[in-house]
């Protein structure tokens, strides 16, 4: 009975400047770069209110997800400012399709396939993979091993990016443009990211690449239904301050480094990176969200039962095993990369960097999503100890041979 009593209550608590490697690739003299604007948003419906019925057992929080309305809304005045140097608004967005990426056999994967890349940062925890240009479906065989003329590659130019081209050279990025030739971003947390792709186009790149014959480059694979995809527009303006408002993020000018060679187009490739990172972990995040969940409604029965029953209704390998799952999520969230919530050791040193990562975790509610995350985790470990303290009342019962 005290078990049962200490079930039925709610749980919850609450939740040096260093050098840096860098890619050669953008150390050339280039034109000045330009920082590209992104639209923020989530490939997901907003979640629905917990149910009175679930609301007996817990009053565990609702998700902190921020609805797609909200932020379309917030970011119509950054839309409607009409500029004659911005770019048409293109779509990035992040893919979650397994808990780990080997990079290396992703690398063994992409030279079989004849497909050049970049680490960024070269040698950082969170580096990643930057492919590009990268357009349309099929792109690898297209772009890259070259089965059309190159004179087919060119990608319909905007009215502003002829104008940049002929008026203001010194404003490109050479390497990125107008996002209009695609760029993909592969982290080593099971994510990846688009820019300037479809949806379509970047499942096209999962299976031609990632998923290439034997190349395993995915570690732990999601189940179909787990793929999370969360999406950005992006547009550019290189006149303009790169800042978010809403769902709408403004790639302008390139930020100031602190620690990297001075490059505008290399601190624009930092920017992308970084906006790339913090979006590949709100998705990830909504991956472990949607598990944690289906763990909750798994045992939401159990409590109802104890009182009706008065007796522990799951097999032993059964409670240990729920176990195992509220440790592995707790793992994921609080401790996988330093944390979901955590701000990267990388922008330290690196304040403009950091205001960007950190207002993507803003618009996306990182931080009262981990907060909410471990809340229901709280829960989840309540109910597991007391079938756990269940668990080990009969096995003392059945050693002593006393009658319980």
């Amino acid at each position: 009975m005290v078990l049962l009593q200490h079930l039925s209550q709610n749980i919850l608590r609450p939740g040096l400047v260093r050098p840096h490697a860098i890619c050669t690739r953008y150390l050339q003299p280039q034109p000045t770069g330009i920082l590209q604007s992104a639209r923020l948003a989530s490939s997901n419906v907003d979640r629905p209110p917990v149910s009175p019925k679930a609301a007996r057992f817990s009053k565990i929080p609702a998700s902190h997800k921020p609805p797609k309305r909200r932020l379309e809304a917030a970011s119509q005045p950054l839309r409607n400012a009409a500029s004659m140097t911005r770019g048409p608004v293109l779509q990035c967005i992040a893919h979650t399709t397994a808990e780990k990426y080997d990079l290396s056999a992703l690398s063994k994967a992409l030279k079989s396939l004849g497909v050049r890349w970049d680490e960024v940062p070269e040698g950082d925890p969170d580096r990643a993979f930057v492919i590009g240009p990268w357009k349309g479906r099929g792109g690898a065989e297209r772009l890259i091993r070259g089965k059309v003329n190159k004179s087919n590659l060119a990608v319909q130019k905007s009215p502003v990016l002829e104008w940049a081209e002929n008026e203001a050279h010194d404003l490109r990025d050479m390497g990125f443009g107008y996002g209009e030739r695609g760029e993909i971003w592969v982290f080593n947390s099971g994510s990846f990211v688009t820019w300037g792709l479809t949806e379509e186009e970047g499942r096209a790149f999962l299976r031609e690449v990632i998923r290439s014959g034997g190349a395993d480059v995915e570690i732990a694979r999601v189940a179909p239904t787990e793929y999370e995809v969360e999406q950005v527009d992006f547009v550019v303006d290189p006149t303009a301050r790169t800042h978010i408002l809403g769902n709408l993020i403004l790639l302008g000018r390139p930020p100031r480094l602190s620690t990297f060679h001075p490059s505008p187009s290399l601190a624009s490739l930092l920017a992308r990176y970084t906006l790339s990172l913090s979006l590949s972990r709100s998705s990830s995040l909504s991956v472990l969200e949607d598990r944690l969940d289906s763990h909750i409604a798994s045992v939401s029965r159990l409590p109802r039962a104890l009182e009706k029953y008065g007796r522990q209704p799951m097999p032993r390998k059964e409670v240990i095993r729920k176990m195992g799952e509220v440790m592995t999520l707790r793992m994921a969230v609080n401790t996988s990369g330093g944390g979901l919530d955590d701000t990267p050791e990388f922008y330290w040193s690196e304040p403009e960097l950091e205001s960007y990562f950190d207002s993507v975790a803003s618009e996306f509610e990182i931080k009262e999503r981990v907060e909410s995350f471990n809340q229901k985790l709280d829960y989840a470990e309540d109910v597991q100890n007391t079938l756990r303290a269940l668990l080990t009342e009969v096995c003392q019962c059945l050693w002593d041979k006393s009658p319980c």
